[in-house]
């Protein structure tokens, strides 16, 4: 090798260096890197020129073939495998041999993925260092792989939140140890829980043509809905409906006293003020046509919504119901401690997932009590509290009168209103504190509030998926069936192979060693 050729290489290593250095650091084509990607290049090229003759004798020697010829087979084992892999990862097929089918989707769920006729993209935004972010990320990974088995039109990734702070942004993601959307044709809505009924119920909403439009009733000193910082507010609440697809407005009654046509449903938070009777008369027309309302009260006078309350036969009791709590110095009942609810209705579509361990929080609650039902509609009570709760008259007492026993703080009624021939919807809670933004994300006051509004707004696609328990899996083999099996696999594989294998080795050991 000349000098000429060694200068011509060596720039051109020195270059080519640079370069990866440059590009490793910046992650990013910059176009002055053309200034030593062209130099590189033309260095190469002048040492080929230069080392024509002794190249030209190096690949006609012999062990340079040979090491060519190994190189190529290597390569194209390489390449083969490569092949056999890339087709094994997008073509394959799962089997789930488990006895409860933990690993496979409903047929509800494999139904819906296998009718998208567009990409669907699943996005699972995070924080590195976040709290649990990895044992969240891995329990996600695992259930849209089930999706993914269904259909190639799933397609799945990560985001970090800081490395891409604008698509954060766009999404609207805000939890650092995990959030999940789906994008379909570029309708978004958030995941709620990692669970397949969660996952299933937001690819269907995005699948609609339609959107669900959802009145906020203002003017009677109802919860905030704008005040992210207000603990007692309910912006988190208005946020999730967002998130989950729905449109969001604000009504008042007394400028328009009638709700719009386009109300898929009506709620109320809490009114501090009392409605007019212009105001009643216009709801009560909304359920005469067949609306829906979600109304969440705090004040024993119910907001001056009593004659609404008392023409669907509900009553509002003047107590607050607490828990009794055990301790070593006998049953204790506090005021300041939430109200816990752990009876549901089994039947009702709003809880008949909820299981009887699991709770939802209240904060000082009234109790609803149903009074005399009309013939054309009917009540139902959905959340109640358990058997270990009083009524308080005053919270600053401790005092309660009879025994403890469960009380109602939800009730859903349903029907024909007055002389209307539409079906109406009403959910009735007696408190609104379980949708503040400090107790929304608590136990199951998230799904409660969700479900109530997907009931109210007749969202009758939505599936229901219940828990898959893990149980043991067992595979019952008859006696004709077992001696096919043993014949086969034991004597036909097991047995064989590795006696055959043995006895090459053998015999190519012993003509190597005799010859």
């Amino acid at each position: 090798m000349g000098g000429k050729s060694r200068i011509a290489l060596g720039a051109s290593v020195l270059c080519f260096l640079a370069l990866a250095g440059l590009y490793f650091a910046l992650k990013v084509w910059m176009p002055f890197m053309w200034v030593l990607l062209a130099p590189a290049i033309i260095g190469l090229g002048l040492w080929i020129y230069f080392d024509r003759k002794l190249l030209v004798d190096l690949f006609m020697m012999k062990s340079t073939k040979q090491g060519l010829n190994m190189g190529a087979l290597v390569i194209l084992v390489l390449v083969l495998l490569s092949i056999i892999n890339y087709l094994g990862a997008k073509y394959y097929k799962t089997y789930d041999f488990s006895g409860n089918s933990i690993n496979t989707l409903s047929e509800q769920s494999a139904k819906i993925i296998s009718s998208l006729d567009s990409n669907l993209i699943v996005k699972f935004f995070y924080k590195d260092g976040a709290d649990r972010v990895d044992e969240n990320k891995k329990l996600f990974r695992d259930l849209i792989k089930k999706y993914q088995d269904k259909s190639d039109k799933v397609q799945f990734e990560f985001v970090e939140m800081n490395a891409n702070a604008q698509l954060s942004k766009d999404f609207g993601a805000t939890k650092g140890t995990g959030e999940a959307f789906v994008d379909y044709k570029g309708n978004k809505n958030r995941i709620e829980n990692y669970t397949e009924q969660d996952l299933t119920n937001a690819v269907i909403k995005v699948t609609r043509t339609a959107k669900k439009t959802i009145y906020f009733v203002e003017g009677h000193k109802e919860r905030t809905l704008d005040q992210d910082k207000d603990e007692s507010g309910v912006s988190s609440f208005k946020q999730m409906l967002e998130k989950n697809s729905y449109i969001t407005k604000t009504l008042s009654l007394v400028n328009q006293p009638e709700v719009p046509a386009d109300a898929s449903a009506v709620i109320i938070l809490g009114p501090q003020q009392n409605y007019q009777a212009l105001e009643v008369r216009a709801l009560e027309s909304y359920l005469e046509k067949g609306g829906s309302i979600f109304l969440a009260l705090d004040d024993r006078s119910a907001g001056g919504l009593q004659p609404l309350l008392a023409s669907v036969g509900l009553e509002m009791e003047n107590f607050y119901v607490f828990n009794v709590y055990n301790t070593p110095m006998g049953q204790v009942v506090n005021a300041q401690s939430p109200t816990v609810a752990v009876n549901y209705s089994g039947t009702n579509s709003i809880t008949k997932v909820f299981g009887p361990k699991e709770m939802t929080v209240f904060r000082q609650p009234h109790a609803l009590k149903v009074t005399q039902t009309p013939s054309t509609m009917k009540a139902e009570v959905i959340v109640k509290t358990p058997e270990n709760s009083v009524a308080l008259k005053e919270l600053d007492s401790q005092d309660y009168s009879g025994q403890p026993q469960s009380y109602n703080l939800a009730i859903e009624v349903t029907g024909k209103y007055g002389k209307g021939d539409h079906d109406f919807g009403l959910v009735v809670f007696s408190d609104t504190d379980f949708l503040s933004n400090i107790l929304l994300y608590q136990n199951l006051n998230r799904d409660l509030a969700l479900n109530s509004v997907a009931a109210l707004v007749k969202e009758s696609d939505l599936i229901s998926v219940s828990a898959k328990e893990t149980g043991p899996t067992k595979i019952l083999v008859s006696p004709p069936e077992f001696n096919q099996f043993f014949k086969f696999v034991v004597a036909g594989i097991f047995f064989p192979i590795p006696l055959f294998l043995m006895i090459v080795s053998l015999v190519l050991w012993l003509r190597r060693r005799h010859s």
